[in-house]
């Protein structure tokens, strides 16, 4: 009998397969099984977001964790906070912080300005040592952000588009597209973040039951106030940027400081344009007594001499931080009309959430006294006060939402000093007029 010869099954090697599929277009694979929308979600395009120096493109993100502040020295329950980061994606040098209860469209627009401008035009004079160590400023050409209602607003979009940046909207579950910002939260998140006085991881955010307990712990620890917070936050930042590169084995501001030589950066210099950028947009009717924004009438000399050969809507850009002036934008005319607000006038600077709440709390006393309301000039310097030394504002009027952030930015104003309009006579009040005695 002849010996048969058994076939031998042949093997293929795992360095054979890796091969084969590497020269396969997983993209167009999905594409044609699953549709394109897919596709994009699931399969990254190689060299579409990749930079070549730093400066080049930001990433920016809100956490997912929490940590309960208290708005102010005074206030005596404290509030769930979440933080705001933007990042550098070649150096990953962090640029920019901030620390907000949600994250909304105004939001957005103070962590971008932060991010653009020095530092040492929004750190607190406590602070101001650390802007020259935090170098980390300037225009990038690309923004990369999620998908989120607070990133795609219109406000959030006009603002990149007067900056001149490219928006790269960053799929779902696609984390990894900005990479950069996802590592420096994680690293501030469990480095120096976790072992705080009032943090909530994030599987213990939101109104899940199952975590009751874990947030009314966290709540009852709390002890530190947002100032305090957002302090330590930027000396870890600065701590952050001052380690080595993961991959080139330099430190992280001195790869963005590197990168200057390639592309220098661009600033926006003049306040006109400043303002035209992190203004909040506004599309409202232009009227004799000049243009309405948020219950807050605006006028001036030149506007209303446009207003004298142009009828119709205009935009209108208005600080979030500072509602004294707006500059409006008239299609006939090429340059911005600066209007001064003239329901009523303030020295400081007054944000625009503060004279919100201001306004809500004034109009609901006098509902409830069913009385005529005073004049929001007279009332406004009484109501600032109450705001900046009560405990825990009344919620007549307004949310609790809209309190907290008001009482957070009193805070940060100067003590306000009412005047006692009562105890004037009439003697002065018409001291230096026709009417008086005064001979």
């Amino acid at each position: 009998m002849k010996n048969s010869k058994i076939p031998r099954e042949r093997s293929v090697s795992a360095e054979f397969i890796r091969q084969v599929l590497s020269k396969a277009d997983k993209f167009e694979q999905k594409k044609e099984l699953l549709g394109k929308l897919f596709a994009i979600q699931d399969v990254r395009e190689i060299r579409r977001l990749h930079t070549t120096f730093p400066g080049q493109r930001a990433e920016f993100d809100f956490t997912k964790n929490g940590i309960f502040l208290y708005p102010n020295s005074k206030w005596n329950e404290p509030v769930l906070y979440v933080d705001g980061i933007g990042c550098d994606h070649a150096s990953r040098a962090i640029g920019s912080l901030t620390t907000a209860m949600s994250s909304t469209s105004r939001d957005v627009v103070r962590l971008f300005r932060r991010y653009v401008m020095p530092k040492s035009t929004w750190l607190p004079s406590s602070q101001q040592s650390l802007a020259q160590r935090w170098d980390v400023f300037g225009i990038p050409c690309l923004v990369a952000v999620d998908n989120g209602a607070d990133f795609v607003s219109n406000n959030a979009i006009s603002m990149f588009l007067f900056a001149g940046c490219i928006m790269l909207r960053i799929p779902p579950r696609r984390g990894d597209l900005k990479g950069s910002v996802e590592r420096a939260q994680g690293t501030m998140e469990t480095r120096y973040i976790s072992h705080l006085p009032g943090y909530v991881a994030r599987q213990h955010v939101g109104l899940n039951p199952k975590y009751t307990k874990v947030r009314e712990r966290a709540k009852a620890a709390a002890t530190m106030t947002l100032a305090e917070y957002e302090a330590l936050r930027a000396s870890h930042a600065v701590e952050y940027n001052e380690e080595f590169h993961p991959r080139l084995k330099k430190r992280r501001i001195d790869v963005f400081r590197d990168g200057q030589e390639m592309a220098p950066l661009l600033l926006l210099t003049d306040t006109v344009q400043q303002r035209l950028t992190f203004g909040l947009t506004y599309y409202v009717k232009l009227t004799r007594e000049g243009v309405e924004v948020e219950t807050l009438k605006f006028n001036s000399a030149e506007l209303h001499d446009a207003y004298l050969t142009y009828s119709g809507n205009v935009y209108v850009k208005l600080d979030p931080d500072d509602v004294r002036t707006v500059l409006v934008l008239i299609p006939q005319i090429w340059k911005p009309i600066e209007a001064t607000l003239t329901t009523f006038t303030y020295v400081d600077a007054v944000s625009l959430e503060l004279y919100q709440h201001i306004r809500n709390i004034h109009d609901a006393e006098a509902k409830a006294a069913s009385t005529q309301p005073e004049n929001i000039p007279f009332a406004f310097d009484s109501k600032l006060q109450e705001v900046q030394h009560s405990a825990m504002p009344s919620s007549q009027g307004t949310v609790k939402h809209k309190q907290i952030q008001a009482a957070t930015h009193a805070a940060a104003m100067p003590a306000a000093q009412p005047t006692n309009t009562m105890a004037q006579d009439l003697a002065s009040l018409l001291a230096g007029t026709r009417l008086s005695n005064e001979k």
